[in-house]
């Protein structure tokens, strides 16, 4: 059943300014759209343009040609019904948890926080660790914080660039089931940026895949794998790696085509 567009990219393209004067494309004619409270996966290879899809969704830039609605309403600026998950740390290093998390709320000039506020240290599993500092906090407790900073604020969209690219395999494993426990409870709509093809499919309720840059959508996957899931439990059945087999397929010569660019790009020859 459709439940109506929470995202819609319509023909959009996008050029930046180099530091030498040139221009450089990162996206061309991009042309998507996403359900509201769909969790939907962009991979692509490096240097493709799926970070700027986001920055422009967030109101962080505008495209060049083209428009992007979010919830029906064309991005202009920065709109607080959307979160924003970013790869690198972004918890303030002279706050502690509890304070981390009250941000948005405080933000928001929202009376009586904090039941609300402690309901999510208690969420993400941080309850003891409130007057805790993040230099204090190891990594996956830090994506922690993160996630509740987003998630209190009841966002419509949640945008989530690589989130846990930097973590321990393990930890990284134990966040992705987090993350999708506490989706569940929120059914915000997320487009979620990774490298990893198992953590898409892993996550995501479709999977889209982009071409090299200047990105376009080469293909658009969905994943018919029962929820609630568990990622440590799913990625070794048949029909994940049936799924996993089939995307691959398509992304390996995104990749392969992404990597010779690289290789020819310092001289200009091969």
């Amino acid at each position: 059943m459709n439940r109506g567009s929470a995202v819609k990219f319509e023909k959009v393209s996008k050029r930046f300014r180099t530091p030498k004067g040139t221009w450089y494309q990162a996206l061309a004619n991009l042309e998507f759209e996403v359900e509201a409270g769909q969790f939907v996966a962009l991979v692509g290879p490096t240097g493709c343009g799926k970070s700027t899809a986001l920055t422009l969704l967030a109101g962080l830039e505008q495209p060049s040609i083209g428009k992007v609605t979010v919830n029906g309403a064309e991005v202009h600026d920065i709109d607080t019904s959307t979160g924003f998950v970013f790869q690198h740390d972004a918890t303030f290093p002279w706050m502690n948890v509890y304070n981390n998390i009250a941000a948005g709320p405080k933000f928001r000039k929202l009376k009586d926080h904090d039941a609300l506020v402690k309901s999510w240290i208690a969420k993400v599993g941080l309850t003891g660790f409130e007057n805790n500092y993040p230099h204090q906090l190891s990594g996956g407790m830090k994506k922690r914080v993160a996630l509740a900073q987003a998630l209190i604020n009841e966002p419509s969209l949640l945008l989530m660039d690589e989130p846990f690219s930097a973590l321990d395999v393990q930890t990284r494993s134990i966040m992705t089931d987090e993350l999708m426990g506490l989706w569940e409870q929120t059914k915000s709509t997320v487009l979620f940026v990774t490298h990893d093809l198992e953590e898409a499919i892993a996550l995501a309720d479709r999977v889209i895949v982009l071409t090299a840059g200047p990105a376009q959508v080469k293909a658009d996957f969905t994943i018919n794998l029962p929820r609630p899931r568990k990622a440590r439990d799913i990625r070794f059945t048949p029909e994940f790696l049936s799924i996993y087999h089939e995307i691959w397929n398509v992304l390996k010569d995104e990749v392969d085509l992404a990597y010779q660019r690289q290789l020819i790009a310092p001289s200009g020859k091969k």
